[in-house]
């Protein structure tokens, strides 16, 4: 049987969660990927220690549903039908900032874009490809998407900064496969700061706001 494979864009409605920063004047923008098998409005929580009033906390939604352990959760991709996939949540996450940034008055506020575990390489190739300005790139607990656009990359961190963080005790992205991607960046000539904490894989308030607290 001769079998031809095709591909036909249909609507999806999908969801994000944010916080409600008032009448208040919007200083800093976060938006937070979730890694895999989570939920945005799980994950938004992880940020409490963020929610002051002049912050918008933003956390777009994995376009994959599916169950973990008889729980709903959500994903970001597999490696089936990978390169439309990519392409799919790299659409979805510019109308996220076109909505946010249509309804917020963003003008005077710094722009954090951070990526956890498996969100990494979702945060990383939406920066590389996005058409919007993002003031930090922050990486949390996953090793570097090695078919990055490296050439992308560098261009717009000419205006940004990058944080790569990593607990000492992770199981999952070790310290040998953190230093591993440590040396990839090198070699493709991208600086970020390394920050350690002491936790596992993991959101980490202090190192993030450690990141937070740093201005160049």
């Amino acid at each position: 049987m001769n079998i031809t494979e095709h591909n036909i864009i249909v609507n999806k409605t999908a969801r994000y969660c944010s916080n409600d920063p008032g009448e208040s004047k919007i200083t800093n923008t976060w938006i937070v990927i979730h890694g895999y098998a989570q939920l945005a409005k799980d994950f938004i929580r992880e940020f409490e220690f963020l929610s002051v009033p002049e912050a918008l906390i933003v956390a777009p939604e994995g376009l994959s549903k599916f169950y973990s352990k008889n729980n709903p959760a959500a994903s970001w991709m597999t490696k089936e039908d990978r390169s439309n996939e990519i392409n799919d949540y790299i659409n979805y996450l510019e109308k996220i900032f076109t909505e946010i940034n249509n309804s917020c008055d963003l003008t005077s506020s710094k722009i954090n874009l951070l990526g956890f575990s498996q969100g990494v390489h979702t945060a990383v190739r939406w920066f590389i490809k996005s058409r919007y300005h993002f003031d930090k790139l922050i990486l949390c607990s996953s090793d570097f998407p090695g078919d990055a656009d490296f050439a992308g990359l560098k261009e717009k961190l000419s205006r940004s900064e990058l944080f790569y963080l990593q607990g000492r005790n992770d199981r999952i992205t070790t310290p040998e496969r953190f230093a591993e991607n440590l040396e990839l960046l090198r070699n493709n000539n991208i600086k970020a700061e390394e920050i350690y904490f002491d936790g596992q894989h993991e959101i980490d308030p202090d190192a993030i706001l450690k990141v937070h607290l740093t201005n160049k």
